[in-house]
């Protein structure tokens, strides 16, 4: 619960005068956190630890406070360029104080280098000044970070079943007494049968992820406002007093944004960040689950705000009522499929698509490449039908692309499959598992003259760094060996001329 503080100490206080800094200051700004103050002192920033024990944190001790704050920064370095620059002692007396320097530590801060407010995302997103290539470069930069971070052992234990059970089983006790207009008893009945549904049906699928090293030492608390979009992206304020909290399922932490987002009023945002993050891991065992974690940290943001008493109570609803909504989803789920030659704007029409319906992307470029073992972004110069695009690794991807279709149609989502289906065969084994699992298909045919297909494939071979490795001097036999879908049931021819991005004719969230 949040500290209650009838104002700053006296070090604090001194602290607030610029000429204490070492570095020109004009102003010095403070931020009060429940846990921190935050001083604003020019180009610098310095975070101070309030000496509280709040059961999930213990600061009570200058060598507590010490520690956590050298954690702090070399567990924010991961995810940051030359923000976490050093931690400092304060000397001298609370009435005098000196920052660094020698003589005895009265205090210990982290100093960092200040970041541009108008720059995190969550102002952004205000302001809708977020591009949707910012959050599928932020979705990327969290699976390289997941792919790299720790795992086994306490991180394995802290991300199973037991854990989950306990912070759930915590959230709950914590808020029992919030009264209705605050918790509407509706939404806390039917989270409640949601969470234990789910822990009792799905507990062989959260000991597979386990086993799978999905649960990684994390950021823990990836929301909007802790990414600052500048070059290169910086995500910092990560959780460093308390593992429980930054310890686990990879999917937890990816839901976070996700969530946030949407409270934003951004969903299409949030859809761009996972298919990004998503198509970079390849971890699509994580979107069963995006439901659950997406209300588990809706609900955790509900709580702290309602610790913040009556002036946050409107928020803290409103959060807990989108963990109510993310457990009553309603996804209009349905199978699509884009179809085209190579250069024809199949990859953009799907991730915009995605967006406006929210569809989870499966795109065969990159499951191909996993199959073959070939890093996403290392460029394949094999002939046409040759070598990784031989007919044997084309059906395995497609079956492969089949696959995880069907597991994220079961899961509830809207799936869209994105490769060039040139073989009828190919697309009509798609059909089949819609048509087993009784939902609905669409055929998203893109096409473009051929020298607007040429020009993207030259711009694509310039650029570097895709994943595709459509190239123009395969264009004309992947032409000429193309099947085409006309004549075929529900196929929307589009016409990708220009931006890729026709207003007629892309299929609408109903």
């Amino acid at each position: 619960m949040a500290a209650r503080v009838t104002g700053p100490p006296r070090l604090i206080s001194r602290l607030l005068d610029p000429a204490v800094y070492p570095h020109p200051v004009g102003r010095v700004e403070l931020i009060e956190t429940h846990i921190s103050w935050v001083l604003l002192a020019g180009e610098r920033v310095y975070k101070i630890k309030k000496p509280v024990n709040l059961g999930f944190l213990d600061f009570t001790t200058l060598a507590r406070r010490r520690r956590f704050c050298h954690d702090e920064v070399r567990l924010n370095r991961r995810l940051t360029t030359d923000v976490y620059l050093d931690v400092i002692t304060v000397t001298g007396s609370p009435s005098v104080p000196r920052l660094g320097g020698p003589g005895r530590a009265i205090e210990v801060a982290v100093l960092m280098r200040r970041l541009p407010a108008e720059r995190m995302l969550d102002q952004l997103v205000g302001e809708n000044a977020a591009p949707p290539e910012l959050l599928e470069d932020i979705g990327r930069m969290v699976a390289r970070f997941h792919d790299a971070a720790d795992t086994g052992g306490e991180i394995d234990r802290l991300g199973g079943i037991e854990t989950i059970r306990g912070n759930w089983e915590e959230n709950f006790a914590q808020t029992e007494a919030l009264e209705s207009d605050v918790l509407p008893e509706e939404i806390r009945r039917s989270v409640k049968e949601y969470v234990n549904a789910m822990l009792k049906g799905e507990a062989d699928r959260f000991a597979a992820r386990v086993a799978a090293g999905r649960s990684r030492d994390c950021h823990g608390d990836l929301q909007a406002q802790h990414v600052c979009c500048v070059e290169p992206l910086q995500i910092f304020d990560c959780i460093e007093f308390n593992h429980r909290f930054r310890f686990g399922d990879v999917s937890s932490e990816i839901a976070f944004l996700a969530m946030d987002l949407e409270r934003l009023g951004r969903p299409d945002l949030a859809t761009r960040f996972l298919n990004a993050y998503l198509d970079e891991s390849g971890d699509y065992e994580a979107v069963p689950l995006l439901d659950f974690y997406r209300a588990y940290r809706a609900w955790v943001r509900a709580k702290v705000l309602s610790f913040h008493g009556p002036e946050q109570a409107a928020e803290a609803r409103a959060r807990f009522e989108l963990a109510g909504r993310f457990v009553r989803p309603h996804r209009d789920v349905r199978l699509m499929l884009t179809t085209g030659v190579m250069g024809s704007g199949k990859s953009t029409v799907a991730r915009r698509t995605a967006a406006r319906i929210g569809a989870i992307v499966v795109r065969t470029d990159a499951v191909r490449k996993r199959l073959a073992g070939v890093p996403l972004r290392e460029r394949v110069d094999a002939g046409f039908g040759e070598g990784v695009y031989g007919a044997a690794m084309s059906q395995r991807t497609y079956r492969e692309a089949g696959r995880l279709g069907e597991l994220l149609l079961r899961a509830g989502w809207p799936v869209i499959l994105d490769g060039s289906f040139s073989r009828a065969a190919e697309r009509d084994e798609a059909r089949a598992v819609a048509e087993h699992l009784g939902v609905p298909t669409a055929v998203l045919w893109c096409d473009a003259p051929e020298a607007v297909l040429a020009e993207r494939l030259r711009q694509r071979g310039r650029a570097g760094g895709e994943v595709s490795d459509g190239r123009e001097e395969l264009l004309a036999e992947h032409r000429a060996r193309y099947e085409s879908p006309e004549g075929e049931p529900n196929v929307i021819r589009l016409d990708t001329t220009g931006d890729a991005d026709p207003e007629n004719g892309l299929p609408d969230p109903e």
